[in-house]
């Protein structure tokens, strides 16, 4: 069932450039045709219920399909406290769900901040209450910057646009995934606040590496793994249960798979659910069943050993659930935190379900993509911080050294191309950094060896990453060279706007195969010596990378970028 803009307007109390105001932010899921647009009528009593709104429906609708209820909100912060500084937040995350679906949580809230001490100049704060109190501090945040508990002012930096997305009960163990639903049998409509402060990350990455036990339990507590998702330190996140629905999928003996749904006033064709399941990693089952309060049951033609569903809406395909797991063990670790649930797998390594595609296309909305793409490159740049952290420790266990003597400047030559000979065969761009590139005169015999290198790697983009000022006209052997070789091949330089000084030391070339750290520039090679690093687990692949996406002459951004090629 549907509502106009108009009959919307007046369910809640307001002007219908109100309600047009937040189909533009996205706020509303639409459905259009032409220049008609239409709000759906579950979308519009939750948006409603969010923003505090009463809801009064046009008469045509009945009321015993809107009663959502009452929603509880909890709002937990961790805070730093800088010696002689403000109070900083490290992390605010508020999650909010139905009274009758709380659960473990307290059927009424106590409305207090409760503070708890972590030592080591940090502290955790939690407050349950009704999720209009919690909505007016997390108001009171993105209008000042500053949220008051227990006559303490914390403050926070926060981009203005929020990225909205979702997050899933998804037991399947996935490389990079996306955040897990905070709620053990709901799936959840994720709001999310970032921040981009490197003062926060550092300090909170110098106290959780390695993690604490006491943080540990602090991190239970506040309900979101920050030790392994540290790029979002300093956020605010709002956790909507997507608790109109419940759903769980069972096998038995007998051969069947059984979907479970428990929902009050579930509007005909309101959702519409996928199951899957496998046997020995061949797929034996997918079918679209009906959602529908009670229990669908569905028979199995073979033995299956892993399973799993999708229940999507019906009027935009968007997915509010989605579970993968072992038959018969989905109730039992829905109530297990997400690695112990793993560790019940039989399968070392849980592969990533299938997608499932609603069977009624839907048309694009025009108009639903806003420009986001600064808030999309500070959360990039944040995800390659915490890839480069990670790959680096596996690359401290081993590394695969070579080491050539001042004077063995051809040897080394010869060394260096035969490696990025056996990866010519890879596909993507070549980087090399080196920070002296452009801003020395090279030897005639280090040219010979780049237009070498160039030639080695046929042709494939090469993208040189230098950290200095490059001189008003580009030197002269770089001249030569580029009139000798028809490759590819970009350069540009990284300096910080302040002092203009190089963004980066070390010097590393990376292939589609593997990295290689290269102790001296091609300069020093002759007089110095090289030593040759192997690294095969990406680490400066993720700075490279990194760099590389920073825009030349981005007028906001702390790196100066200049490109010549």
């Amino acid at each position: 069932m549907n509502l106009t803009v108009s009959e919307l307007a007046l369910a809640v109390g307001k002007q219908e450039n109100y309600v047009r105001q937040h189909i533009h932010r996205r706020h509303l899921a639409v459905r259009r045709q032409g220049r008609s647009v239409w709000v759906p009528l579950d979308e519009a009593v939750k948006w409603a219920g969010t923003r505090g709104l009463p809801f009064v429906p046009p008469k045509r609708v009945s009321l015993t399909l809107l009663d959502q209820g009452e929603r509880i909100g909890r709002l937990t912060v961790l805070v730093w406290h800088p010696r002689g500084g403000k109070a900083r937040n490290l992390f605010t995350f508020m999650r909010h769900r139905r009274r009758e679906a709380l659960g473990p949580w307290p059927a009424k809230p106590d409305v207090t901040w409760k503070t708890q001490e972590l030592g080591d100049d940090l502290s955790l704060m939690s407050f349950n209450a009704a999720y209009e109190q919690c909505r007016e501090h997390v108001d009171s945040v993105l209008a000042s910057g500053v949220l008051q508990a227990n006559e303490e002012a914390i403050h926070y930096v926060l981009e203005a646009e929020p990225r909205h997305h979702w997050a899933y009960r998804d037991y399947g163990r996935r490389l990079d995934a996306s955040i897990h639903s905070p709620f053990s049998m709901h799936s959840a409509a994720i709001t999310e606040y970032w921040s981009f402060e490197e003062e926060p990350q550092k300090r909170w990455l110098s106290l959780s590496d390695p993690l604490a036990e006491r943080l540990g339990t602090a991190l239970r507590r506040l309900g979101f793994p920050l030790d392994r998702r540290p790029e979002r330190v300093g956020n605010l996140l709002i956790a909507a249960a997507e608790d109109a629905i419940t759903c769980r999928l069972t096998a038995h003996h007998d051969q069947t798979l059984r979907l479970h749904v428990e929902a009050s006033g579930l509007l005909p064709e309101t959702y519409r659910a996928t199951v899957w399941a496998s046997h020995s990693g061949d797929e034996v089952l997918r079918r679209e069943v009906p959602v529908t309060p009670g229990q669908t049951t569905i028979e199995l033609g073979s033995q299956v050993d892993r399973t799993g569903f999708a229940v999507c809406r019906d009027f935009d395909g968007q997915y509010v659930d989605l579970v993968e797991n072992l038959p018969g063990v989905e109730a039992v670790q829905a109530g297990l935190r997400e690695d112990q649930a793993l560790r019940r797998s039989l399968d070392p390594v849980a592969g990533v379900p299938q997608q499932v595609h609603p069977s009624r296309p839907q048309a694009p909305v025009p108009g639903r993509f806003l420009p986001t793409a600064r808030l999309d490159r500070g959360i990039r740049q944040q995800w390659l911080h915490r890839v480069a952290r990670q790959r680096e420790v596996g690359a401290r266990r081993d590394a695969n050294l070579v080491r050539f003597a001042p004077g063995r400047f051809e040897e080394a030559a010869r060394y260096f191309l035969r490696l990025i000979g056996h990866d010519a065969d890879r596909a993507g761009p070549v980087y090399l950094a080196d920070p002296c590139f452009v801003g020395h005169t090279m030897a005639d015999e280090v040219a010979q060896l780049f237009s070498d290198m160039c030639a080695a790697i046929q042709r494939r983009p090469l993208r040189i990453l230098c950290a200095e000022r490059e001189p008003g006209d580009a030197p002269a052997w770089w001249a030569r060279c580029l009139r000798k070789i028809r490759a590819n091949v970009t350069v540009r330089t990284f300096v910080n706007r302040s002092d203009e000084r190089g963004c980066f030391h070390d010097r590393y070339l990376i292939t589609g195969r593997r990295e290689i750290l290269m102790t001296n520039s091609f300069n020093g090679w002759s007089r110095f010596g090289v030593t040759f690093v192997s690294l095969p687990y990406g680490v400066y692949r993720a700075e490279a990378e990194q760099l590389w996406a920073l825009e030349p002459n981005t007028p906001a951004s702390d790196v100066l970028v200049r490109e010549f090629s």
